[in-house]
């Protein structure tokens, strides 16, 4: 009998011992952190500095057919003075008394703005080394890469006498004027409301554009 209810004692010492171990694996002590050893904190921080890298590539700007940034085709001299605002606004001169011309802020403070007379945004010209176009043109670019950048694109070698450019032009009859160097690179990028324009004019050896 003393045998019996010895065995059953260990049993039940046993069968509890078990049921405590089971509880204990399936509940981490706190303050463990991750099963990597890495502090909770830590991968938070990770965790947020993937979403601020995306917004920087995102942020990037880029020069098209339509703009860069706030500052696009069409946009009025008004409007732009408000918000994002304008840099070295000058109205008049010898070659276009009746335009205004500008420059972007901050980060897009290297592009060049083209006010008509009624105040519109009709031409940029791009002279920034950090601002390429959507389809990867920089300036530098040499002119053979940018002939394989725009293949499936209608492009055009542009001469005057010592002068050259290339000139990339879109369905919408919108383009943008690569003007190269002496070394058949990129020197800067213009785009304007209509490709015959930007052609006329280059081919023409005009001091502006007006």
């Amino acid at each position: 009998m003393k045998r019996t209810g010895i065995l059953i004692a260990a049993g039940l010492l046993l069968a509890l011992g078990g049921c405590g171990h089971k509880h204990a694996a399936a509940t981490p002590p706190t303050g463990s952190g991750h099963a990597s050893g890495q502090p909770s904190g830590a991968a938070s921080a990770s965790a947020s500095a993937s979403p601020s890298a995306s917004a920087s590539v995102a942020a990037l700007a880029e020069f098209s057919v339509d703009g860069v940034g706030p500052y696009q085709i069409g946009a009025t001299l008004d409007a732009l003075k408000t918000s994002p605002g304008l840099d070295g606004v000058t109205t008049g001169g010898q070659t276009c008394p009746d335009n205004t011309v500008a420059q972007g802020t901050g980060d897009l403070h290297a592009v060049q703005l083209h006010f008509h007379k009624d105040g519109k945004l009709f031409l940029l010209v791009n002279k920034s080394t950090s601002i390429p176009t959507p389809s990867g043109a920089w300036l530098g670019t040499p002119l053979a890469q940018l002939k394989t950048i725009y293949a499936s694109t209608q492009g055009e070698d542009l001469t005057r006498a010592t002068s050259a450019a290339f000139l990339v032009t879109t369905l919408s009859g919108q383009a943008i004027l690569f003007d190269l160097g002496p070394s058949q690179q990129v020197t800067d990028m213009i785009t304007a409301d209509s490709a015959n324009y930007l052609k006329a004019t280059f081919l023409s050896g005009a001091a502006d554009y007006c």
